[in-house]
């Protein structure tokens, strides 16, 4: 026991210390640190039901939720996906329920229908499940329309407010680049008039 105890002691001490060494985040103008933006990686979907990937979908944000009809979790966290989701379609963002790992005689689409559900389901999804590198169900991705990767969600609790919160982010990050955008293009005027 007291060899335990002094393992986690010098476990503790060693990764305090590297903690402290390592360099001071880089910080915005608000004092905000800085993170690099994660790309999200090159995927496409094409099957019976839809045609879709990375690329059709850029310049839009969206929501991948990887799911399987076995599982328990994902059962628990679709309604309220579900509803959320409804709320941010009239703001452009879709959101599809991607099934992988499945039975080949599993029928995700009719599964979905039968509990009730209308989220969009993507069948055959073991691909683009890999390019994301997704190990549980259920896992949810948030996409923004610049191809990034802004959340990832791995519970499966339907009242988290860290689910709206992650729509509320990929709508305000279009809304910023919109006006970002109307200020370039305001100020490109101004100089082209002022230049006359």
């Amino acid at each position: 026991m007291m060899l335990k105890i002094k393992l986690l002691a010098m476990l503790f001490l060693c990764s305090f210390s590297l903690f402290a060494l390592s360099d001071e985040p880089e910080l915005d103008e608000d004092g905000n640190p800085i993170i690099e933006a994660i790309m999200a990686p090159a995927w496409q979907i094409t099957n019976d039901t839809i045609e879709l990937s990375s690329e059709t979908l850029l310049g839009k944000p969206y929501v991948l939720h990887f799911w399987a009809t076995w599982c328990p979790y994902c059962k628990k966290l679709q309604p309220g996906l579900e509803t959320i989701s409804k709320g941010y379609v009239k703001k452009g963002i879709e959101t599809y329920a991607v099934s992988f790992w499945e039975n080949p005689r599993t029928k995700p689409i009719k599964e979905m229908k039968r509990r009730g559900l209308d989220l969009k389901v993507l069948v055959d999804g073991d691909d683009a499940a890999k390019s994301f590198e997704v190990t549980n169900t259920p896992t949810t991705v948030f996409i923004n329309h610049r191809g990034e990767i802004v959340f990832t969600y791995i519970l499966s609790d339907p009242n988290d407010p860290q689910l709206r919160l992650a729509y509320e982010t990929l709508v305000d990050q279009v809304k910023a680049d919109q006006l970002k955008a109307a200020e370039e293009l305001a100020k490109k005027q101004a100089e082209e008039q002022a230049s006359k």
